[in-house]
């Protein structure tokens, strides 16, 4: 709602007699409830068009929402968020600055302007946005985790594994940090925290295709290839489009196959590697494996 329109909701005219006040009251209720029904059907249209991919329609749903609230912050999050779907990197970042404005404290535009310099390739920038959100609200977990996962993407794995750690205390359930937490150890070669970390995941999420086949891969790495088979075609129960647990399977067998001809049917390999090129064309490891397959 713009401030002129506002302000002429707010006011009483001097000329209205005692007995007319609750009626202008009433119709201020009415009025506001139709504005409010408004700004909502502009929020819906918009959500519509940005699952439909219209950017252009959503970007203009959510430029008159900027009308009627002029001073919701979170208005300008929104409208930022249609202009980073569209690659329009500073436009976002004038509507997440005006959010700031507003709301000097505004956890959603820090975290946001902090995504931006991510996009756009500016590290420092961004570590520093995602820092002054959790000096703001260090009990947040939400910039903790960006900032982790930050870390995460530039390989600085001490420091992604110390505010995987931080969110996990703040919050023991938080599964997205447990399993990636659970792949550092992995990489770092602590295979029991590895373990510990994906099987607590497993507990909060038992069909989470992602974590089984992590733990396969521990599994396999420590040689217990038993479980390992076990554990991947567990993860292909709950997903059984999930890529990498086709080839993780297709390879382990492969190896079986070449140690002990007779114990594994390679023609089920050769349609296991197929199925996946059926869906991806374009996966290497796979190609590379039939082809290895093809040769031998």
């Amino acid at each position: 709602m713009n401030k002129e329109l506002l302000e002429k909701k707010s006011t009483i005219s001097s000329d209205v007699y005692p007995t007319d006040i609750k009626t202008v009251n009433n119709n201020r209720k009415i009025n506001t409830e139709k504005d409010n029904n408004f700004s909502e059907d502009y929020v819906k249209l918009g959500l519509v068009h940005l699952e439909n991919k219209d950017y252009e329609e959503a970007l203009k749903c959510f430029q008159k929402m900027t009308e009627i609230e002029v001073d919701n912050p979170k208005t300008y999050n929104n409208l930022g968020y249609i202009y980073e779907k569209m690659i329009m990197f500073d436009s976002a970042k004038k509507c997440y600055e005006k959010a700031l404005e507003i709301k000097p404290d505004n956890m959603e535009a820090i975290i946001n302007i902090g995504h931006i310099f991510e996009l756009q390739g500016d590290y420092h920038n961004a570590v520093d946005q995602y820092k002054k959100a959790i000096g703001i609200y260090p009990r947040a977990v939400e910039p903790r985790f960006c900032l982790a996962t930050l870390y995460d993407k530039h390989d600085m794995y001490d420091e992604a594994a110390e505010e995987y750690e931080n969110i996990i205390e703040i919050n023991p359930k938080h599964t997205k940090a447990l399993h990636n937490l659970g792949r550092i150890y992995f990489q770092y070669g602590d295979y029991d925290n590895a373990i510990k970390s994906f099987q607590t995941v497993l507990e909060l999420e038992p069909e989470n295709a992602d974590t089984w086949n992590d733990l396969g891969s521990v599994y396999e790495t420590t040689n217990k290839i038993k479980e390992a088979i076990s554990t991947y075609c567990k993860a292909l129960t709950f997903n059984p489009f999930h890529e990498e647990t086709h080839f993780n399977l297709a390879n382990i067998h492969y190896s079986l196959y070449l140690s002990h001809p007779q114990s594994v049917n390679i023609e089920d390999i050769i349609g296991r590697l197929n199925f996946v090129l059926s869906r991806n064309p374009h996966n290497k490891k796979v190609q590379k494996l039939l082809e290895e397959i093809k040769a031998s």
